[in-house]
């Protein structure tokens, strides 16, 4: 009987392992537009059970393959997508802009825009 308790208890605790494994995942798809008023907007899509424990942590803006912008977060605004706004001021056309968004337990995504 001690020994069955024993394999349960373990079994138990790689299912549980498993679980939380299998639920963490990076963030889907992101998306960036431009206005003329030198704003970036980003666009995180990452659906997620909790927010508050699974979010985007960070994104890091690249000008021209340089970081210009970069911004920490402790948390989600909603379960399933992050938004915020960068001033990068005015960017002469053929500029390139680049996002890549982080999340807090694995991977990240990367997308990229060429101002127009």
């Amino acid at each position: 009987m001690k020994n069955f308790r024993i394999a349960l208890a373990l079994a138990l605790l790689l299912l549980a392992a498993r679980s939380g494994i299998a639920s963490a995942h990076p963030p889907k798809e992101i998306s960036l537009s431009w206005d003329p008023g030198g704003n970036l907007t980003v666009n995180v899509a990452h659906s997620v059970n909790d927010p508050q424990k699974h979010y985007v942590s960070k994104i890091i803006v690249y000008v021209n393959d340089k970081i210009v912008a970069q911004k920490e977060y402790a948390s989600q605004t909603s379960g399933e997508a992050l938004s915020d706004t960068f001033d990068l001021g005015a960017l002469p056309a053929g500029t390139k802009v680049k996002a890549e968004a982080f999340c807090v337990i694995m991977g990240s995504v990367t997308g990229a825009i060429t101002v127009q």
